[in-house]
């Protein structure tokens, strides 16, 4: 069969396949009328050849949708956001529908003029990893009347759905795990305090350290920003400020990464002068020197619930309670965690202190 040199139509195919225009577009809508397998695989075949493509506009048009969605990230270049966007591509692509990736770089500005952008593609509906905690991307889609599914955080002032991991039990996890190993003195590193999921895990490390008695210092939790240098920056400030201090949890690998270097730089050696632990496990971190402690969430499955979760919503669905259960999470030690040191400059000082108690 000879190729159809020129711009096919519908009308092409179905003239070389022996069929109906409509037939032609029953096989390319999978219906609304059957189609034997035969004359299928006769116009699939067909298109293949010709390089025909259906017109989506005009469809969308016609069926007053489209096949396609949208994917606003804060950050294109943490590992992270890649993996859950490769989850709700995968689900998205299995179920025919494609992607428009919109890169926030964490403002509310882009947010917002994505939002507009989204709105005239006509998207089906929206997956939103929040830069900030304002709603206003989200009430813009409402009015838009288009559906949206929230990533990784809660935000307050709206009323959708989100698919988010145990940002708590992670939090604890981490905690638990310096304490066991004896480290009493424990920094942490956070996010912006306003978002959700750093909130639930400064709330994790704090109820924590009060169950085993050990008291919460309020300048022992230091702000960072999203990049690795800016866990560097934290971990000197908090160094600086507490060189008493054997342990830190970090917000993210990134900024775990960023406290390794810090570190380094100090001369301090890891995990026998201090202990790190990260949260989310990149792919970076088995191959960080030494290799890193970090508590596990599942991103490409975030990603994949909250694909399925907003085809749902789009079909006329509503979300089951056992889908929006947050996404377990746990530790994973590798290295970069070890017990207390037993020379550490907080015993020297706990001992100066002991002794003038006791005189």
């Amino acid at each position: 069969m000879k190729p159809i040199n020129k711009h096919v139509t519908r009308d092409d195919v179905a003239k070389v396949a022996g069929v109906s225009p409509a037939t032609v577009s029953y096989v390319v809508n999978n219906g609304p009328r059957p189609v034997s397998a035969e004359t299928r695989q006769k116009v699939l075949d067909v298109i293949h050849e010709s390089g025909y493509t259906p017109n989506a506009v005009a469809r969308s048009l016609r069926l007053q949708k489209t096949t396609t969605l949208g994917l606003i990230l804060p950050d294109t270049l943490n590992p992270y956001f890649a993996e859950v966007a490769r989850g709700v591509e995968q689900y998205a692509f299995e179920n025919g529908y494609t992607l428009i990736l919109c890169h926030s770089d964490y403002s509310i500005e882009r947010e917002i003029q994505y939002v507009n952008v989204l709105q005239s593609e006509r998207v089906a509906g929206v997956i939103w990893f929040p830069a900030t905690s304002d709603p206003k991307p989200a009430l813009m889609l409402a009015d838009y009347e288009i559906n949206l599914v929230v990533l990784d955080r809660n935000v307050s002032g709206i009323d959708c759905p989100s698919i988010v991991a145990d940002n708590y039990k992670g939090g604890c996890l981490a905690t638990q795990h310096l304490i066991d190993l004896g480290h009493r003195d424990i920094g942490c590193i956070a996010r912006p305090f306003d978002l959700e999921h750093s909130q639930e895990r400064i709330k994790g490390f704090m109820a924590t350290l009060r169950e085993n008695g050990l008291p919460v210092d309020p300048t022992r939790i230091v702000k960072g920003g999203f990049r690795l240098e800016d866990g560097r920056t934290a971990t000197f400030h908090l160094l600086d400020e507490h060189p008493t201090i054997t342990a830190i949890f970090a917000y993210n690998d990134f900024m775990a990464i960023g406290a390794l270097r810090a570190a380094h730089e100090r001369s301090l050696r890891i995990p026998q002068d201090i202990s790190i632990v990260g949260f989310d496990d990149l792919p970076q971190a088995q191959f960080t020197y030494p290799t890193l402690t970090t508590i596990q969430q599942p991103k490409f499955e975030m990603g994949k619930q909250g694909a399925k979760l907003l085809l749902d919503l789009i079909n006329g669905k509503s979300p089951s309670k056992q889908g929006l259960k947050p996404l377990n999470v746990k530790l994973v030690v590798r290295e970069s965690t070890g017990a207390r040191p037993q020379s550490s400059m907080y015993n020297t000082i706990e001992s100066i202190t002991s002794d003038r108690s006791a005189n």
